[in-house]
């Protein structure tokens, strides 16, 4: 599973292969530059950026540069800084090269000091985005594509919880609600291994964020197990209600977020951002609509976990015990079927799904705080009733839905009801279609 989720790593960098892979906060500070080699008024234009291959990691950007009163010139800078992603130097500016030649020492010291830092707070992204050549659509069509893409991510998310619950769901017909707790154990573990990345002296991003997948892996398939064998299966199998599992699953969300605050502070832990340099895809005037590596990076690692679990499901020993199990429970186990076997492998694997959720709240949005489970799980939840409990494509589907209704909302009207509509969601799937979207059609949802 290590191996796999590395390989999706790999896969879906190379798949971002359409634009420049490099750290976005190096890329603004030497977007910063070429004010400080030109004078007031002049008209800079940003031609291509690039990472340069060297025992350091540096940018080279080509731009041009109109001067008043005379003509378009091409001009270049390359930024040499101190480190990589993860390492301690990486946004101090240790070279520069122009066309103009090689900065010294003392005359690279005054540009650190009395421009870019002050620069970099008042002006921020000195060049716009190189657009020129970009596709033209209308601002309506270009302004929703852009609210599209910025919905992958939490459609990745809320999916891949959903699928937690609705495998569980499937099988003993029970909610857990302790799923939204254990992704953001899975979150934390994500920033552990990016701070094990550091300590060891790994720079390369794609090798710690690998690291980070493994510990958070580990670290909420772990918890999805302990919580189904000493919690759940023995509720399972004193009470044919489901209310004292919800009762102690609620008690175990609230245990571990409680553990998560003692033990990581109420303060939130970030990790560098990574592959976050925004790629221009298409433009409307002056808006541009950019994608960047990480957004391709979640969608294809949530296409192919979607892919995996369906196939898992449909075309594997495993998933035949599962839907078997999930029909009829005594015949399954009359036909040689483990049932505390299936449940735990059942369990393990819902915790790898919320710890690749986890996953990528940490490598995404760089920040994880020990509150954070309780809303992704009951969104998670909400969604997993849209698309229907109890069936996994009804998961994915309804996490891509709870996603786009969020991230609608939130461009096109009040953001502060934005968590109002989404679980009113929920009452209108319950009043036009109890079973969700692929699930039952029947006047009433199963029992939980």
């Amino acid at each position: 599973m290590r191996r796999f989720g590395f390989a999706i790593l790999l896969l879906a960098l190379s798949a971002a292969g359409c634009g420049p892979l490099t750290d976005s906060e190096q890329v603004g500070i030497c977007r910063l530059v070429p004010q400080a080699l030109h004078p007031d008024g002049t008209q800079i234009r940003e031609i291509r950026v690039a990472p340069v291959r060297g025992e350091k990691p540096a940018i080279r950007i080509d731009y041009a540069a109109r001067e008043p009163g005379r003509p378009n010139g091409a001009h270049f800078a390359t930024c040499v800084f101190g480190g990589t992603t993860f390492e301690r130097d990486r946004l101090d500016l240790t070279a520069l090269e122009t066309d103009q030649g090689a900065f010294g020492q003392a005359r690279l010291l005054y540009l650190k000091r009395f421009w870019l830092a002050d620069a970099a707070r008042e002006v921020g992204e000195a060049m716009p985005l190189a657009t020129h050549d970009l596709p033209r659509l209308p601002h309506a069509l270009a302004y929703a594509l852009q609210q599209l893409i910025s919905a992958v991510a939490v459609a990745a998310i809320y999916a891949l919880l959903a699928t937690a619950y609705s495998l569980i769901y499937g099988l003993v017909g029970r909610i857990n609600l302790a799923f939204g707790e254990i992704a953001a154990l899975g979150a934390y573990g994500a920033i552990g291994g990016v701070a094990a990345a550091v300590a060891l002296g790994v720079g390369d991003a794609i090798t710690g964020l690998a690291l980070a997948f493994v510990l958070a892996a580990l670290i909420s398939g772990g918890w999805s197990l302990l919580v189904g064998g000493m919690v759940i299966a023995p509720l399972h199998a004193r009470h044919r209600l489901g209310q004292p599992i919800l009762i102690a699953t609620a008690a175990v969300a609230l245990t571990a977020q409680e553990f998560m605050r003692v033990t990581q502070g109420s303060r939130e832990r970030w990790s560098p951002a990574v592959f976050n340099e925004p790629i221009p895809q298409v433009r409307a005037a002056d808006f541009i609509v950019t994608v960047t590596p990480m957004q391709l990076v979640v969608a294809l690692v949530g296409l192919t976990a979607a892919g995996a679990v369906l196939f898992l499901l449909g075309s594997t020993r495993f998933g035949r015990a599962w839907r078997a199990f999930a029909d009829d429970p005594l015949t399954a186990e009359l036909f040689g079927i483990d049932g505390k076997r299936l449940l735990a492998a059942t369990f393990l694997l819902a915790g790898l799904l919320a710890g690749l959720a986890g996953w990528i709240v940490a490598a995404y949005y760089g920040n994880v705080s020990f509150s954070i489970g309780a809303s992704l799980g009951l969104k998670a939840l909400v969604a997993a009733v849209v698309g229907g409990i109890g069936s996994v494509p009804g998961a994915f589907l309804g996490g891509l839905c709870v996603a786009l209704v969020e991230a609608t909302w939130s461009a096109y009207f009040a953001i502060e009801a934005r968590d109002i509509v989404v679980f009113s969601l929920l009452i209108v799937v319950f009043v036009l279609r109890p079973g969700g979207l692929l699930g039952f059609a029947g006047p009433k949802p199963r029992d939980v």
